[in-house]
């Protein structure tokens, strides 16, 4: 249910995005449709990552072996929030060339460029929110992976896409997804502290 969830509001996502940008001319549809594909690539190895961690964490935890279950979410946050780091100062430096080898159009390449540093802003939050989510699937925690991977591109992002554009035109279609991610993040925090929480009143307890 998680990854239904999470395709079937992409796709949504993007029909919305595409809809919001085409009010801003075919310039501003084609950079944001470049931007979700290379960013979907980025997500992608985000979200390949977390599925090696699931095993480690769905083993330990039915073992009863919490400590490991914590050692091993602080390991692959670290990981993978320095790998996110590292790509996005490269994508914010790199932003007008990237776009480049897509496109040779100034003015998308000018709208693509922008949303793309937008993006690199926030992308070292990105992988709390997919190990949270990775974390209760491997758990047994359906209803919190489902809801936690609905976050980012359905429950967040859908108002803000509708929202954002009316008050900040096309600067508003360029930062409805970085600020889902951040209120991604900011969600997953909660979430997390109680399962690790709760964790170590089971490890005082056995």
């Amino acid at each position: 249910m998680p990854s239904f969830f999470r395709q079937g509001l992409a796709s949504i996502a993007t029909v919305a995005l595409n809809l919001n940008a085409g009010n801003y001319g075919d310039y501003a549809v084609s950079a944001m449709s470049i931007i979700g594909r290379i960013f979907m690539l980025i997500f992608c190895v985000v979200i390949g990552y977390g599925q090696g961690y699931q095993p480690v964490v769905g083993y330990n935890y039915g073992a009863k072996n919490y400590y490991r279950v914590k050692e091993s979410f602080i390991f692959t946050l670290k990981v993978g929030t320095s790998l996110m780091t590292v790509l996005a100062l490269l994508g914010y430096i790199l932003s007008p060339k990237i776009m480049s080898w897509f496109i040779s159009d100034l003015s998308v390449i000018d709208i693509g460029t922008r949303a793309l540093r937008y993006q690199c802003l926030v992308m070292p939050l990105m992988p709390l929110g997919v190990m949270a989510n990775m974390t209760f699937q491997a758990v047994g925690k359906s209803i919190h992976a489902t809801f936690l991977s609905s976050c980012r591109q359905g429950i967040f992002f859908l108002p803000l896409i509708i929202i954002l554009p009316k008050f900040f035109y096309l600067k508003g279609v360029e930062i409805t997804q970085p600020i889902s991610d951040i209120l991604t993040f900011v969600l997953s925090i909660p979430f997390m502290y109680n399962f690790f929480k709760n964790l170590d009143y089971k490890v005082k307890n056995n």
